[in-house]
């Protein structure tokens, strides 16, 4: 298992000061850099192999924060439809299982699109189970009965 140390401190000039620091327990990460053009659309990136469920850690930075500099969260599967886009204004993180859910589909690939103007250097940073249970069978249906012949 590796560990992933979250430290997160937010004050407030003048006002409050939140301070977090939380370890959390994967069984794989990822690192994945990747440099997205200006004019391209749609770029795929697989942050992880395997089920969609597994995420638990996500970090997404760049050299370039802009609304024109979007993605879009693809579970992989093909029929399923991808989230909305999501403008990477600023750094994205999502921390446990519950801030994954928030994407609205379970990633499993990022797609890309940069109409910023400038070349965009993209670090992913993923936190994921690598041994999920797996699916149980599905229980069989038993037949139904013979219906019964009418008596003459």
């Amino acid at each position: 298992m590796a560990t992933i140390n979250l430290a997160l401190n937010v004050q407030v000039v003048g006002g409050p000061k939140v301070l977090i620091s939380k370890p959390i327990s994967v069984e794989a990460y990822d690192k994945i850099e990747v440099a997205i053009d200006t004019g391209v659309t749609g770029k795929t990136v697989e942050i992880q192999p395997g089920g969609t469920t597994q995420v638990s850690f996500l970090l997404i930075e760049s050299s370039v924060y802009n609304s024109d500099l979007k993605y879009a969260v693809s579970d992989g599967e093909g029929g399923s439809a991808d989230s909305s886009d999501i403008s990477l204004d600023q750094p994205h993180f999502y921390f446990g299982m519950g801030a994954v859910s928030a994407l609205g589909v379970a990633p499993k690939i990022l797609k890309f699109t940069n109409n910023s103007g400038q070349q965009a250097a993209i670090g992913i940073l993923v936190g994921r189970d690598a041994t999920p249970a797996p699916t149980p069978a599905p229980t069989p249906t038993p037949a139904p009965a013979p219906t019964p012949a009418p008596t003459p």
